[in-house]
């Protein structure tokens, strides 16, 4: 495992933007480094080996499994869609079917790339996809951009040919497998209403929309300690429900799940009286969770080194800490990565297993 020091400094250095599901509510799940069925029974995860793997979510058991795809994208009349290519400038679709213990029933015409763009993770690379469905078809909108990779610093001569940037819309047929390339589909959206000015001054750590409501987690101090204040606002009749208190305490940090619906807050160190005694609180050390839509409190997790990509699917909060490293520290190298599931209730483990690991690449020199 990479010393706990090493893991926020490199973890400036990760060259390639998470991938981004969108309009996936209603078909499945996004869980880390894969996605789940609605009934979160089973999951399907980008696994160490460079495939998927189906999982039962209880037990941790392994279903099956295939090396003909690497990423889970999403789920389409309970088959599984899912990303074929990450280490070039193209990408194929091939559908799974659960039914049949994960047999491909479908491969799409590859969807090409400008040459320089790599399709997952690679030094002085980012690609960023949303892939949605509509109706038959997958559609996918990227964007790409590279810049220089070397070991040493570029000088401005090196370094301005090598940034490159691009944007595109690409529809997979799902019915053919023929792909549409098309320019960036230009979004139109409202203008937000202004926050009130109280809420604009004060220290925003989180900020999200619930239906009609817009939600802000404060930062404020009080009578020498820190307290997460959660603010509801109605952008609609610019009125704001009575703020909620969730945590009081020491240096509190904040986070959200994947899917940005649960807050997970926490001291960073102990209390005065804690470090004063013998044997600490029960409640040091943890994670607190609260429903963003309500501010209730739903459970705690303990606090683990490097525990990132967080998210709650039911009574169970899934997370991702990294493996052991044994790559060199000055060279780009793969972090490995272990899933972790937990009891929300209990805070125990249920079970882990490896999946894939992220790309590291260290500062020039």
């Amino acid at each position: 495992m990479l010393p706990p020091q090493w893991l926020p400094v490199l973890s400036v250095f990760f060259c390639v933007h998470p991938w981004l599901i969108s309009g996936t509510s209603a078909a499945s799940i996004l869980l880390p480094e894969g996605i789940a069925e609605p009934s979160g029974h089973i999951g399907y995860f980008a696994n160490a080996t460079g495939g998927i793997e189906a999982v039962d979510l209880t037990s941790g058991k392994v279903l099956w499994q295939t090396h003909e795809a690497q990423r889970p994208l999403l789920l389409d009349g309970g088959c599984l869609l899912a990303q074929a290519g990450t280490k070039r400038n193209r990408l194929r679709i091939l559908r799974f079917d659960p039914k049949h213990h994960g047999e491909c029933d479908f491969e799409s015409d590859p969807v090409v790339f400008p040459a320089w763009v790599v399709t997952g993770e690679a030094p002085g690379h980012s690609f960023t996809a949303h892939w949605q469905v509509q109706k038959h078809h997958l559609v996918l909108n990227w964007e790409a951009s590279a810049s220089y990779a070397g070991e040493t610093r570029p000088t401005p001569e090196e370094a301005r040919p090598a940034r490159k940037h691009a944007a595109g819309t690409a529809r997979i047929d799902l019915r053919t497998g023929q792909v549409e390339i098309r320019p960036v589909e230009k979004k139109e959206s409202s203008p937000l209403l202004p926050l009130p000015d109280h809420l604009e001054k004060k220290a925003q750590r989180w900020q999200g929309q619930v239906g009609p409501h817009y939600k802000v987690l404060t930062l404020e101090e009080e009578n020498g300690q820190q307290c997460f204040m959660l603010h509801s606002w109605d952008r609609r009749n610019q009125t704001e429900q009575t703020p909620r208190e969730l945590l009081r305490g020491k240096q509190l940090l904040a986070r959200a799940t994947l899917d940005e619906r649960i807050l997970c807050l926490r001291e960073a160190t102990p209390s005065p009286d804690e470090r004063a005694s013998l044997k600490p609180k029960k409640t040091s050390g943890r994670w607190w969770l609260f429903a963003v839509q309500t501010g209730e409190s739903v459970g705690h997790i303990p606090e683990e080194a490097g525990m990132h990509a967080i998210a709650v699917l039911g009574k169970r909060v899934f997370y991702l800490v990294p493996g052991t490293f044994r790559g060199s520290l000055d060279k780009p190298s793969v972090q490995p990565q272990i899933l972790r599931v937990i009891d929300l209730t209990s805070g125990k483990k249920l079970w882990e297993r490896p999946v894939a690991g992220k790309l590291i690449v260290p500062p020039a020199l």
